[in-house]
């Protein structure tokens, strides 16, 4: 990648522009012609480093319920387990980790009770009874920046991971989901899928809803507005962007102080998720911090600064052995209604 890929995946990761020409915003953004910007990203895409161009959701707000979700799983049994989760559109990512808690996935479900059935079916059929739950009382930050700044005198490369949730406080999981509208719905079904090769794009997903484009572009805005999108963007594959090692940091907190902890470990740009969860009676870890780094030297350098700079001392660090399934998680489909 030379330096104007770079500023292009920087530019499209938070915020792709939604309107007609999109593509001509973005050359002008970076200094290049709308037709070089389309080609370049399209590039991009076909070499697998732009992993999905669309909507990005927040579950909660569409009505749905998320979960991380742990096993021990036997080592002979993963291979069934991984195709038994390949199978379940809720489950979005799926790795194994290096301890006894060997296997994390998400789970995204119509309710808590569909997901607390999804999960007991998956006890059931492996014969397994250590598979558990762990949602989110609290969220701190959620966003992946990759930063390919390559100007010699800005920071190393690295994240540039801030949002909202974490600039002003954590948030809890009690509000009510966004009223969404069958026309809201109809939107999201096509939004959530990959971006068209045009480049009008937004123009040719009005043309499958038959709407006018600026009803459309005007939908997404408001969508975004309503933080039911948290964003519109890219989302990299961040192996081929060059950060191959990444880590689950999990921290044991006291619980009066895991609100403030939080909101100090959502500071550190390294830091891409930050969640508040539930422990277990054999797992007493109630903090987690996502970290990504070109090694897996660097992801222990940010844990050593965070447990420095919070004076949490008991944490440990999962690493990826495998990456099982990861895919975009599809909203409404249609036999969800039937």
């Amino acid at each position: 990648m030379d330096s104007l890929d770079r500023a292009l995946l920087n530019a499209i990761q938070n915020q792709f522009p939604i309107a007609v020409h999109p593509y001509e915003i973005l050359g002008k953004c970076v200094g290049t012609a709308e037709e070089e910007a389309f080609s370049r990203i399209q590039r991009l895409r076909q070499e697998g480093i732009i992993r999905r161009l669309g909507g990005v959701f927040d579950s909660w707000r569409l009505g749905y319920f998320s979960t991380l979700c742990t096993a021990k799983v036997p080592e002979e049994k993963i291979p069934v387990l991984a195709e038994l989760l390949n199978k379940i559109p809720g489950v979005t990512h799926n790795y194994v980790r290096n301890h006894e808690y060997n296997i994390w996935f998400t789970l995204i479900a119509r309710s808590e009770e569909a997901a607390k059935g999804i999960i007991q079916s998956i006890r059931t059929a492996l014969e397994i009874p250590e598979v558990f739950s762990l949602p989110a009382t609290r969220l701190f930050k959620i966003k992946v920046n990759f930063d390919f700044t390559d100007d010699e005198d800005s920071q190393e490369e690295g994240f540039n991971a801030f949002d909202n949730e974490g600039e002003q406080g954590a948030q809890r999981f009690n509000g009510r989901p966004y009223d969404l509208t069958n026309e809201d719905i109809a939107l999201i079904q096509v939004i959530q899928g990959d971006l068209p090769d045009s480049s009008t794009p937004f123009t040719v997903w009005a043309e499958t809803l038959n709407w006018p484009v600026e009803k459309l572009i005007s939908s997404v805005q408001r969508l975004l507005e309503a933080k039911v999108l948290r964003r519109f963007g890219a989302v990299l594959r961040h192996q081929k962007a060059g950060f191959v090692a990444n880590s689950m940091g999990v921290w044991q907190v006291e619980t009066a102080k895991a609100e403030e902890v939080g909101k100090t470990m959502a500071q550190f740009k390294e830091v891409s998720h930050c969640y508040q969860r539930s422990p277990l009676p054999d797992w007493p870890y109630n903090l987690y911090t996502m970290i990504h780094g070109k090694t897996i030297e660097d992801c222990g350098e940010v844990m050593k600064r965070i447990s420095q700079a919070t004076g949490i001392p008991e944490y440990s660090m999962l690493f990826s052995t495998a990456e099982l399934k990861k895919s975009s998680m599809q909203y409404f489909l249609e036999e969800e209604f039937h």
